[in-house]
């Protein structure tokens, strides 16, 4: 199967993130082990406990995933280690990641969680996000499959196919992106993305098209399937070298480099694929853990273990299969948090395409 590597732009986002165990112990391979068993001295580096900001409602779903993961985190940074949650904002995270670009000290005391939603918010420019998701440290992540299903004849021939979105610069961004760099023509239905909807629209002939994404993936998609509707092509994910590489849940079915290659013989490239590539990954992230880009090393070191006990930890493990979605530590989260990090070149390709063929602008 192919394997998409980094682009230049993500190896160096790449080496610096990897730069940081060398000094502080924790992340990408060549770092020296880090120790399982916290120390007293990691008790010493958070002397009135450590906080987790969560962007998003006290009843939300990133709430609960901190309600699973947090007696984990404050176990592996320091046994008895008092784990604060703060709940910042709406669900889309973007007011919490605000707050914990501007307002945050960056000595490791505090970690964000946030879902992939605010990243879709940064990369199409919506002047809500007053944030830089450049400027996070990855420590842990969740991650959902993502499928586009269609009817069997929406690939045939080049043509207008019409995709099942609520909005061109949400969620379902990388499923239009996609169907445009494959030479078709994407055409979007406003129809809501719960899966009555969806099956009503595809059995009046309302739709095409739609990317499932989220809870329940290979659940919805089989469900769809009764109405007309076959999984076409995954958006991927990102493996811990950070190469595009095929969805787990669906590994039988091609990534979308894959699926561009069969119909036009060559593998996608350029600013507009990067910004897709980027999308993907936002849109397929249940939930990142982030850091700022200058906390010290070791506490680095600290979360990073600490995130990636929290991505085997039995409570976690119980949510993620109750939901189908996938928890990751180590490297795997460094790299599919370091794939959201695109150049200016890659934005503005992106941007001016939103304008170009939906007339989306920025609030």
């Amino acid at each position: 199967m192919a394997e998409i590597p980094p682009s230049p732009h993500r190896r160096r986002v790449l080496r610096a993130l990897a730069s940081l165990p060398v000094l502080g112990r924790a992340g990408l391979a060549s770092a020296a082990p880090v120790p399982l068993v916290a120390t007293p001295q990691d008790q010493v580096r958070f002397p009135d406990g450590a906080t987790m900001l969560v962007a998003g409602p006290s009843g939300g779903l990133m709430a609960q995933w901190c309600r699973a993961i947090r007696p984990t985190l404050a176990q592996s940074l320091a046994p008895g280690l008092p784990v604060r949650q703060t709940n910042v904002g709406g669900p889309d995270g973007v007011t919490g990641a605000n707050e914990f670009d501007a307002r945050i000290m960056p000595d490791g005391r505090t970690v964000l969680l946030t879902p992939g939603d605010a990243a879709i918010t940064w990369l199409v420019g919506d002047p809500r996000a007053k944030f830089d998701v450049t400027h996070w440290v990855p420590v842990m992540a969740c991650v959902t499959p993502a499928v586009v299903v269609a009817r069997a004849s929406a690939f045939a021939v080049p043509g207008v196919i019409r995709v099942a979105a609520t909005t061109p610069a949400g969620l379902q961004l990388p499923g239009l992106l996609a169907i445009e760099l494959l030479g078709q023509r994407a055409q979007l239905v406003r129809v809501f993305q719960d899966e009555r909807s969806l099956r009503e629209a595809f059995a009046q002939n309302a739709v095409d098209a739609v990317l499932l994404r989220g809870h329940h993936v290979p659940q919805h998609a089989g469900a769809l399937a009764q109405v007309g509707a076959v999984p076409v092509f995954t958006l991927g994910s990102i493996d811990a070298l950070g190469r595009l590489v095929r969805c787990a849940q669906f590994p039988d079915l091609p990534n979308l480099p894959e699926f561009y290659a069969r119909r036009r013989g060559s593998m996608p490239g350029g600013p507009l694929f990067e910004a897709w590539r980027a999308a993907a990954i936002a849109a397929q992230l249940e939930f990142g853990m982030e850091l700022l880009t200058v906390t010290p090393a070791d506490m680095v070191a600290l979360w990073r273990r600490a995130g990636a006990e929290a991505s085997r930890a039995l409570d976690v493990a119980a949510l993620a299969r109750s939901f189908a979605v996938r928890p990751i530590g180590g490297p795997e989260a460094t790299a599919t948090s370091a794939a959201l990090a695109v150049d200016a070149a890659a934005l503005t390709s992106l941007r001016q395409w939103l304008t170009e063929r939906f007339n989306w602008h920025p609030l």
